[in-house]
């Protein structure tokens, strides 16, 4: 989703910035640091944009300014080739055969309740994980998948592959799609309502889903909007008609001019 190469940022979610800060007059200047001091550099004023597969959430939306959808996460699950599974993973395909993910990830309570699993495996890094899948000591790993994906498009000879994974009922996380979205923070709505109107541009123009099989993210998946019934923004941060709604409701100023 992102990646720095000679003062260029890279990777899905990077080039779609870059292409909105272009047709803006502006240049994408990347920086990196931590996933909580990029929060907090947002708030602070020391950076004006983060990205990077980052996810909707309601905590997020009562400090940050989260810009409309660029795509939406499914859930995959990463598995060898050979794995005979059907088109999306069910909890039956998961009975008598190891799951593991990475230590701390927030799916590892989620995982520890599936029934008839045959060992939880946890490993500290997403490298550690993928190498057993491929060694064949590790059945079905629970991963990022836009990170795996892309690690499968530049090694096609690891013979793996990624499955959807079904909505699990009881389940938060596991089997959810995720709304990726891009954080501003609360004080530049003039940023905001510029880079909210360049996301409607990413759709409307497809570049979105250009840049996303580009990186290896090729399931239409990452392009089908949750319903109504299943987003969680409505009525926190947005209305049914999209508009924005809350804490950091405002009348949008029109920038459409420069995504023409």
């Amino acid at each position: 989703m992102t990646s720095i190469k000679e003062g260029q940022i890279l990777g899905a979610d990077g080039e779609m910035i870059t292409a909105i800060a272009t047709r803006m007059g502006l240049k994408a200047v990347p920086a990196l640091m931590d996933w909580s001091a990029t929060i907090e550099s947002i708030r602070g004023g020391r950076a004006d944009v983060m990205l990077g597969n980052m996810g909707w959430t309601k905590a997020r939306s009562q400090v940050l300014l989260l810009t409309d959808a660029i795509y939406y996460t499914g859930k995959y699950t990463l598995t060898r080739k050979d794995m005979k599974v059907g088109p999306r993973l069910v909890v039956d395909d998961m009975k008598g055969r190891s799951i593991g993910t990475v230590s701390g990830f927030t799916i590892v309570p989620e995982l520890k309740r599936i029934p008839g699993t045959s060992e939880l495996k946890l490993y500290d890094t997403t490298d550690a994980c993928v190498r057993d899948v491929q060694a064949g000591r590790l059945d079905f790993a629970f991963l990022d998948a836009p990170t795996v994906a892309y690690m499968i498009q530049q090694n096609p000879n690891w013979s793996l592959k990624l499955v959807p994974t079904d909505s699990l009922p009881d389940f938060d996380v596991l089997g959810q799609k995720q709304t990726t979205v891009i954080g501003m923070n609360v004080e530049n709505f003039d940023l905001f309502d510029a880079v909210n109107a360049g996301v409607r541009w990413l759709w409307r123009s497809g570049t979105n889903g250009k840049l996303l099989k580009k990186y290896g993210m090729e399931a239409d998946d990452y392009l089908a909007a949750l319903s109504n019934e299943s987003n969680p923004r409505l009525g926190v941060d947005r209305d049914e008609s999209g508009n924005v709604i809350g804490k950091w409701a405002h009348q949008p100023k029109d920038y459409s001019a420069l995504f023409g």
